[in-house]
């Protein structure tokens, strides 16, 4: 099994991007994320690399309780999750937001066999070791 880890913390527009060959423990996301790990409803897909792709979603389920920063970016990609999965969205017809994240957020997807055997090293990529 093959699969990346998108880290994204507030006031970046950018994941940091950890790949890993085994699943990563909850310990290892919990500490990634900087607490207790809570499933994100409905952030059931992302758009990487310019591929949809299946994943799970997790947060600090504290975060909000411990005034972290609005995440806007990763609140963003859960808004185009629940429009592409679901045709719903956070903004409320009346204009403001339903729901928001805050604090850092892991997006974690797994790699199908076909990317697996094409993959290349990707030269100048910003890939980081979390585990």
């Amino acid at each position: 099994m093959k699969g990346t880890l998108l880290l994204y913390r507030p006031g970046k527009r950018e994941p940091e991007v950890s790949d890993f060959a085994l699943e990563p423990s909850r310990e290892e996301v919990e500490r990634a994320i900087g607490g207790r790990f809570d499933m994100i409803a409905g952030f059931l897909s992302i758009e990487h690399c310019g591929i949809v792709r299946r994943c799970v979603a997790v947060a600090d389920g504290d975060a909000r309780a411990k005034n972290a920063p609005l995440n806007v970016t990763a609140t963003l990609l859960w808004d185009a999750a629940l429009r592409r999965d679901f045709g719903i969205t956070l903004v409320r017809a009346d204009g403001p937001r339903a729901d928001a994240l805050f604090g850092s957020i892991a997006v974690l997807f797994l790699h199908n066999e076909a990317e697996i055997a094409n993959q290349k090293p990707e030269i100048g990529s910003r890939r980081s070791r979390l585990f």
